[in-house]
């Protein structure tokens, strides 16, 4: 042994040589001898250990003298100066903080200093690592184990051995516990590598016992405290008995403190809110066993357990937590504020300059504050940089006070939050784990100074879960992807760990560090931050990002007035996540492409559009996408800049010189009546091809409304957003308005009815005039008004479609009064009926312009002689009253190839008249169900250009019907050549057959027969919904036999009831037609007075404006009022993301066979469910199979590559017990599966008990947390046939288990 290395040894025994002396000896000994690097490592080891016994603080005490000949300068920043070290292991199971130390590290020496991450096998190291460190998995802490793993890379790495004899490997520890243990310090040393924390005998007496006795030594205030066991003082806790007697131990040490102080029992091992429980009454026995039990499940030891009395108990219980850090024996500027959870997990931190620490607490106090810290440091030793805790409030008497707490003897994450108020004389910043690098090495701190530009710093911590009001924060499992949106300059640091979150160690995801020069420009930046900048989880969403908005928003937080213990209690907490592109893709978009949409369902389940078909879908879409539609007078008329007046200018002089115009009718009626109303996801699409081709084909409007929305509200697509996609740009949109009936079978009174109208107006005048609105003016909503028969009760003046066109008036829409065309209506009521639009119209200011004619079928006696006659008694009546002629729009359905004909035929007798303001509905040629327009604009006066764009609107909507095949009932026999009622659809009608079991030949005898007998006279919706259901209602009857008109009267008229809903009875009732009632209407009634008065009264149910919440938009109060409950439930679950509202925009998709979709499609999704115009661009990059045979779906967005997975429907669910943990079968009674995911601390149950709702089940430990989980009720009187997971032991782990694992196999029970 070399003599000056025995002198030192000798040196290092005594008490009265300083460090400094020890170091300076090493050095010129070594120089003189041989200046072996790893003797040096030694030397500096024990000069370490003399100074920490002897209590001296090693960056105050190195001789300055003896830093510049080391390193040039004395203090300089680590941002200055050469690496002090060649190599780090970071040795700590948290990917975050892991991530933190890297990311320090680089920013501040690059590439030079090599970098190893210790992880688990098996597992991905994070990029930017140089290499890692595997260890068996749940080994963490185990050094011995680490030292077999070290020994042996450097057998493999020659580097990494000859920078460990030469004492050049810094080891950068883990997790609070770990880093503060001293014997983790002294293992660690043992194997040749460099602590740089806290020294083993300052750690010790700063733990949190002993930090509490120094502050009651040098004077400092801390709570109430009474030690359960010391350190090193713990028992088996393998050994039951041993345990239970440690338990009733530490209750009966509670119940000799006779306090009935609200407390917490701690552990000096815990941290991050783990090892700590309230107690709130330490009276009381179950409080106590509960806390003593969850501590020591936490921790897995006894030793270090103490009480601590809460503060502030007298006063409100609100408190700030201030933290301040210390530099040996330095007090660094600022002070730090924290926020947490209700589990003292922390959320938020923020730095604050000392001139702004007054607006939590009085400057005197916090500069006393800092006095006490220096003290504390001093006395127990401190050599690195460590936080002083403590807690700030004002008691009973409105005194402001300040109780230390801990010490937290490691540098930490958030010291961020604090370094950046500090630069030195150069302007560079502090770095955290760099400094601790520096430190290490024996160099002292810089000297910092103020920062000239920062005075807050807000270090938030990204979490992936849902707070609650409470604290409580439901952590979501998933993939975390990186971040999404822009960068902001005030970001002076963000990271994001990506991978799998972790359930075993630290949940942060990542952090975000904001910088700003006052309080309220950083809460601005916050929230701004916190809206523009998410992290993108594959799996799960969050309302993480939306409660941290709220907070900073929150007038009382920005005031300073939000304690650190009521972080969430005055937040408006959102219910469901904001959801992103990846939360669609995995659960909107994924379930569609790989199950299909409405499987099993359609005419013909198995025929889906071939791949050319969704491939010309794809194509027009982006064709439409890129061409300009035209502008015209309504274009300016909807957006503001050009009156009412001035559009049907212009529309009268078009039809003028066309003698004439056309509407379209798809895909309302098209697709409706063709494809089972699978129109929605059409709409976008048609709309593009009607307002670029279309229009420059000489129409006028295109047809939007109607079944399609309750259609599509019931198949999960949002009504409200069908219809901001039919809104066409250059011409107005039309849709069908059912008078009182509005959108449901539901009969909706004006105080229900008036609202909803405001609201559709909102949401219309939003979408052309956003910003602006209603504002006053017309909107630009021109509805078909329509009811039943167009009744009226001349006696008592009322007239529901009177009504109604009065209200939608009121709302600032321009509705289109419709009269229902039947020979049987005199034309004489028909002049009434225009006289009163007329009236309707000018009591609101407005000349009556466009009234419509609707022909709910076809039917012989559809002529084009008797279409005529009703237009020229409604111009009659016009001209009497000296206005313009109106523009008159006809509407019919075509179920013999006449109707194009017979609307030709109209026209040419209206040009020969000099009426050219005649407008008729048409669809594309052959479209099989509505007048043909090229053979009904063979009668206009259309352009060879218009002719040109109406062939390419034609093809192009024969190909976005194409889609629809799977519904297509165009060829279906049920619906005769000369009906004279449509009856909804025939592909509606053939579902609902099918559904009831009925051969689809004899519904429409059945709506026949219904109609011979209750003769609702050309009934339109919901009136002809009622023919349906009655004559469903006569087919399923099996007493009623034969199903003819005389054998229904027989059967009602003998008392007979029949099975429909109480609203066809109050229909019936109501008789609403201008068609006579036969008495068979009357007898059902009577029969049915039961049903029929309980029906009567389901109005007081209906959905008002009072029953929505107060967060509903403009088009979630549409959707509620309009379709009543169905629309409520829809609105109220949109958030979830259960709906398939994205891909409204994308048919091709939505309608392509199951696992079809080639690579290479292109497609757009809906972001924002109150603006269209919002959408994501996606290109999908094909199907493959995972290991485990779920099916990956791979999607592009962006630039950059996205990746959802979900199991194979097809696949088979093994039951059998392979290794690894099993998935619990979908639907299997006696399988209960993993819903909060975590480690298996222990069953509550046994083989054979015979489970009980609400009872212990089983413990879970999940992200830092014990929870217990009972016993659902569904599995109550089941019986436990085997617990398929593994607890945890003294040796072992328990099963990490995720959501959909086995949790339990049940049998039921025997007798």
């Amino acid at each position: 042994k070399p003599f000056w290395l025995e002198f030192l040894e000798l040196a290092s025994s005594c008490q009265t040589v300083g460090r400094a002396g020890v170091i300076f000896l090493a050095m010129a000994l070594s120089v003189a001898a041989r200046p072996m690097a790893n003797n040096m490592a030694r030397a500096a080891r024990l000069a370490s250990k003399t100074a920490a016994r002897r209590h001296v603080v090693p960056s105050a005490c190195v001789s300055p003298v003896l830093c510049q000949s080391r390193h040039k300068a004395s203090g300089t920043p680590a941002a200055l100066s050469p690496p002090p070290f060649p190599t780090v292991i970071i040795y700590n199971q948290s990917k975050h903080a892991t991530q933190s130390v890297l990311a320090d590290i680089r920013a501040v020496w690059g590439n030079k200093v090599r970098v190893l991450q210790t992880l688990e096998e098996g597992r991905q190291r994070l990029p930017g690592m140089d290499g890692a460190l595997y260890v068996q998995p749940k080994t963490w802490g185990n050094l011995e184990h680490f030292k077999e793993r070290l020994d042996w890379l450097c057998t493999q790495d020659h580097g990494l051995h000859h920078d460990r004899v030469s004492g050049k490997v810094v080891f950068m520890p883990g997790w609070s516990a770990f880093a503060e243990s001293s014997e983790a310090a002294r293992a660690v040393d043992a194997l040749g590598l460099v602590w740089p924390g806290t020294e083993p005998v300052a750690s010790q007496s700063l733990e949190k016992i002993g930090f509490k006795r120094i502050c009651s030594e040098v004077g400092a205030p801390t709570p109430p405290f009474v030690v359960l066991s010391e350190e090193d003082a713990g028992v088996d806790m393998t050994d039951p008995v041993a345990k239970e007697k440690c338990i009733t131990g530490f209750m009966k040490a509670c119940a000799n403190m006779n306090t009935d102080h609200k407390g917490l029992l701690k552990s000096i091992h815990g941290g991050g809110g783990k090892g700590t429980a309230h107690l709130d009454d330490p009276s009381d026995p179950v409080q106590v066993r509960a806390a003593v039990e969850k501590v020591l499940v936490e921790m897995n030891r006894s030793d270090g357990i103490y009480f601590e009395q809460k503060v502030n108990t007298t006063g409100d219980g609100r408190f700030y937590q201030l933290e301040l850090e210390v530099d040996g024996e330095t007090c660094s500027q600022g002070g730090r504020f924290v926020w947490f959870n209700s589990r003292l997990q922390k959320v938020v931190e923020i730095g604050l300059a000392d001139d702004l620490i007054p607006l939590f607490m009085p400057a005197e106090l916090y500069q006393k504050s800092r006095e006490w810290a220096v003290a504390i440091a001093k006395k127990g030793g401190n050599n690195t940089r460590a936080t002083m805790e403590g807690l700030v409030f004002q008691n009973e008497k409105g005194e402001f006070e300040l109780q230390f707490i801990e010490c937290n003897r490691r540098p930490q994450v958030e010291n961020e939050a604090l370094a950046l108020l500090q630069q030195d004389a150069e302007g560079n910043r502090r770095y955290t784990f760099a400094e601790l690098m520096m430190r290490a090495s024996g160099m002292p701190a810089p000297v910092f100074e103020p920062s000239t530009d920062v005075k807050v710093v807000l270090h938030a911590r990204w979490l992936h879960g849902n707070p609650d009001s409470d604290g409580n924060i439901t952590y979501q499992a998933g993939n975390i992807l990186g971040m999404s949106g822009p960068r902001l300059d005030y970001v002076a640091a963000e990271l994001m760990s990506p991978g799998e979150i972790s359930f075993t160690a630290d949940p942060q995801l990542g952090k975000a560090v904001l910088t700003a020069s006052s309080w309220e420009e950083m809460c601005d930046r916050a929230a701004e931050y916190f809206t523009l900048r998410k992290p993108m989880v594959m799996g799960s969403s969050s309302t993480y990002a939306q409660t941290m908005y709220n907070l900073f928003t929150c007038p009382d937080f920005r005031a300073g007035k939000t304690a650190s213990n009521e972080t969430f209690k005055k937040l408006d907490i959102p219910l469901h996540p904001t959801r992103g592109i990846a939360n669609m893709l995995q659960d909107q978009v994924a379930p569609v492409m790989v199950k299909g949409y409405r499987p099993g369902e359609g005419i013909d389940a198995d025929r889906f559009p071939t791949t050319r078909v969704v491939s010309n879908v794809e194509d027009l879409h982006t064709q439409l996408s890129k061409s300009t539609a035209r502008t015209t007078t309504f274009t300016k008329f909807a957006r503001g800049t050009a009156s009412y007046e001035d559009y049907i200018k212009e529309l009268r002089g078009q039809l003028d010189q066309q003698g004439g115009g056309w509407v379209t009718v798809a895909p309302r009626d098209t697709a409706q009546q063709g494809n089972d109303s699978e129109s929605a996801a059409v709409t976008n699409i048609s709309r593009q091809n009607a307002e670029i081709w279309a229009e420059r084909a000489g129409c006028v409007g295109y047809e939007i409304g109607g079944a399609q929305y309750q259609a599509g509200l019931i198949r999960g697509f949002d009504p409200a957003m069908i219809m901001q996609l039919g809104l066409p740009y250059n011409m107005p949109a039309h849709s069908l308005q059912r008078s009182q009936y509005v959108n449901g079978l539901a009969e909706l009174p004006t105080s229900i009815r008036q609202p909803l109208f405001d609201a559709t107006a909102k949401v219309v005048a939003n979408h052309y005039r956003p910003g602006v609105g209603v504002g006053g003016t017309w909107v630009p909503w021109h509805p078909y008004n329509f009811h039943a028969g167009n009744f009226v009760d001349e006696a008592k003046g009322y007239s529901p479609q009177d009504e109604t066109t009065g209200e939608l008036l009121k709302a600032r829409c321009i509705p289109m009064p419709n009269w229902v065309f039947s020979p049987k209506f005199p034309l004489e009521a028909l002049k009434k009926w225009t006289g009163r639009q007329i009236d309707l119209f000018e009591a609101s200011g407005l000349q009556l312009q466009q009234l419509r004619i609707k022909n709910p079928g076809q039917g012989a006696d559809w002529t084009a002689d008797a279409i005529w006659r009703h237009v020229k008694t409604i111009a009659s009546v016009f001209k009497e009253r000296s206005m313009p002629p109106p523009i008159v729009y006809i509407h019919n359905h075509d179920f013999n190839g006449q109707g194009g004909h017979i609307g030709a035929e109209v026209l040419r007798k209206a040009q020969a008249e000099g009426f050219n303001t005649l407008v008729i509905d048409s669809a594309y040629r052959k479209n099989g169900t509505h007048n043909d327009n090229t053979v009904l604009t063979a009668a206009l006066k259309l352009s060879s250009e218009q002719q040109e764009a109406l062939v390419e609107y034609n093809y192009n909507q024969q190909a976005i019907e194409e889609v629809l095949c799977r519904f297509d009932s165009r060829t279906s026999q049920m619906t005769p050549w000369d009906s004279d009622w449509a009856g909804g659809t025939e592909g509606s009608d053939i579902r609902i057959a099918k559904e009831y079991n009925l051969d689809i030949r004899k519904i429409n005898s059945a709506k026949e027969v219904a109609t011979e007998v209750f003769p609702l006279e050309r009934a339109v919706t919901p009136f002809s919904e009622y023919k349906l259901r009655l004559g469903i209602a006569i087919m399923i009857e099996p007493a009623l036999q034969p199903k003819t008109a005389d054998a229904v009267r027989k059967w009602v008229n003998g008392g007979g009831k029949l099975k429909v809903g109480g609203d066809v009875l109050v229909g019936l009732k109501r008789w609403e037609t201008l068609g006579p009632k036969t008495p068979e209407v009357d007898k059902l009634l009577a029969n049915m007075s039961d049903e029929l008065a309980a029906a009567m009264g389901q109005s007081s149910k209906l959905i008002g404006p009072g029953d929505l919440p107060s967060s509903f938009t403009t088009a979630q109060i549409h959707t509620a009022l309009g379709y009543q409950q169905k629309g409520l439930d829809f609105a109220t679950a949109q958030a979830k993301g259960t709906d398939l509202s994205p891909l409204l925009l994308a048919p091709h998709v939505l309608h392509a066979k199951p696992r079809s979709l080639k690579a290479g499609t292109m497609f757009e999704l809906l972001m924002d469910p109150t603006n269209p115009s919002k959408k994501a661009q996606i290109e999908f990059g094909g199907f493959a199979v995972a290991p485990n045979k779920d099916i990956v779906l791979n999607f592009m967005h962006e630039g950059q590559n996205m990746q959802v997975s979900m199991p194979d429907p097809d696949a088979a669910i093994s039951a059998s017990s392979g290794s690894g943990t099993r998935k619990a079968e979908p639907g299997n009674p006696h399988h209960l599966g993993t819903v909060v995911p975590g480690e298996l601390l222990s069953y509550s149950v046994n083989i054979g008990d015979v489970l009980k709702a609400g009872k212990p089940l089983c413990v879970l430990e999940s992200m830092k947390m014990e929870m217990k989980i009972s016993v659902p009720d569904e599995m109550d009187g089941l019986q436990v046939k085997a617990l398929p997971c593994k607890g945890r032991t003294k040796e072992k782990q328990g099963d990490v288990l995720a959501p959909g694992d086995l949790l339990l196999e049940l049998q039921e029970a025997s007798k």
